[in-house]
């Protein structure tokens, strides 16, 4: 999806709020079905620039429905999609229009358009989008941007729409940073190419939580090389403001309002954001991830596991709401009990995201927590495993049952217990993406 927009401002997220599926008058229903028929969505462009020279780099995609309509307002325009179930249509149509848009201007890397997806959309793309989306890559570098809250709202299908669209050659920026302290931790899981932070809600936090946000941001961006951009830049103390945030690109009023048509500038010497390799989370089971890189595994007994499974449960209690804990159980040693469910339930409480699956778990194993079921023969299902993973912590444990037990005839797993960020990081995205 584009963000929309509309003629005389740019709109927030918060302002994007929809009702619930099936609130829509018959004439709004009409008029939808008029737009997403003929094509009837207007593409416009918002530059992006590079902070300390105020040379563009790129572009926003905003896009609003017919002039003068009852559906050119975004809020209307998309409320009345998602209540007449024609999301995913609405979402695909923005998309092609700002791709052919940028097709047609000749856009070249390393200029970057960027573009919103849906996260509520089933993440389908037909073949002719896909093939937009090809011949866009091989042109210019294209980055979709997915929201910060959507990560723990429909996390697997988002990590595995993530995945299709890196796999056609796309960046990924991380949009609305900040937004809510509990999903800064969930920015390690998606590993975006460029994080991006409004200048209004940053600004309208206390102290105290714009540092935990500047903590945050910077950290992700020293490791993984993210790119910052700062949005909402009206006035030169905001790109100061943007410049002491630690961001390297910028957009707002103070460079220019949407336009319909895209002004080719000289291109940037240098390419701006670079898509980064990154494996489906989709394919890769945990104690395959902790015995990479030569990491050899110890045996120990169930108890020891759990004593160990539980000082990871603590640690991550104690970083409360910067912490992401995602758990399997292997169903033998490490069941789901009434215990567990009451102490995952405390968990879940305090913790910005926590998981478990699990062979036959629902999708709410406890109050809080949010649970996936293992497909038969998942690798997964054999291990116990347990990641945490915050801004500035990361540790994995996971293990696999031998098949021979030890000299006393007890039960003893192989195990890997890895504080290394990016080993323990993948085993937190392996296993979120099987979150329901």
């Amino acid at each position: 999806m584009l963000l929309p927009n509309v003629p005389t401002m740019l709109v927030t997220r918060a302002e994007l709020a929809v009702p619930a599926r099936g609130e829509i008058t018959r004439a709004q229903r009409t008029e939808l079905a008029d737009v997403l028929a003929e094509g009837a969505i207007e593409a416009g462009f918002q530059q992006i620039v590079e902070l300390a020279t105020r040379r563009v780099v790129g572009w926003e995609a905003l896009a609003r429905g017919p002039r003068g309509s009852d559906l050119e307002r975004p809020d209307k325009l998309f409320a009345a999609a998602r209540a007449a179930g024609r999301l995913d249509e609405l979402d695909c149509l923005c998309q092609r229009a700002a791709l052919r848009a940028a097709l047609d201007a000749g856009v070249r890397a390393p200029c970057v358009l960027f573009l919103n997806i849906e996260p509520a959309t089933s993440g389908f793309l037909p073949l002719d989008l896909r093939n937009l989306y090809s011949r866009a890559t091989a042109q210019m570098t294209v980055c979709v941007e997915v929201t910060e809250r959507a990560l723990t709202q429909r996390p697997a299908s988002l990590l595995a729409h993530v995945a299709d669209m890196r796999a056609m050659g796309v960046a990924v920026a991380l949009d609305d940073v900040g937004t809510d302290a509990d999903t800064l931790a969930m920015m390690s899981l998606l590993e975006p190419e460029v994080i991006k932070l409004d200048l209004a809600l940053v600004q309208g936090s206390p102290d105290a939580e714009i540092a935990e946000v500047v903590h945050a941001v910077a950290a992700q961006a020293e490791r993984t090389g993210a790119r910052v951009l700062v949005e909402g830049v009206e006035t030169e103390e905001h790109a100061r403001t943007g410049d002491a945030l630690g961001a390297t690109l910028a957009q707002g009023w103070l460079y220019g309002r949407r336009e319909t048509v895209i002004e080719l500038p000289e291109p940037p010497r240098e390419p701006v954001v670079l898509p980064g390799r990154h494996p489906d989370p989709r394919d890769m089971a945990p104690f395959a991830l902790a015995t990479s890189a030569g990491r050899a595994p110890r045996p120990a007994s169930a108890a020891l596991l759990l004593a160990m499974t539980q000082h990871l449960e603590d640690q991550a209690k104690s970083l409360g709401r910067t912490a992401v804990l995602v758990a399997a159980f292997d169903d033998r040693e490490r069941r789901f009990t009434p215990h567990l469910r009451h102490r995952y339930g405390q968990l879940g409480r305090e913790l910005a995201f926590c998981a478990i699956v699990g062979q036959g778990l629902p999708v709410d194993p406890a109050p809080g927590v949010h649970g996936g079921t293992l497909a038969a023969g998942d690798a997964a299902g054999g291990e116990w495993t347990i990641a945490v993973v915050s801004p500035h912590f990361a540790a994995a444990l996971v293990a696999h049952e031998r098949r021979e037990p030890g000299p006393d005839g007890e039960q003893l797993y192989d195990y890997v217990l890895t504080y290394e960020r990016e080993c323990a990081t993948a085993v937190a995205a392996a296993l979120t993406a099987r979150v329901a």
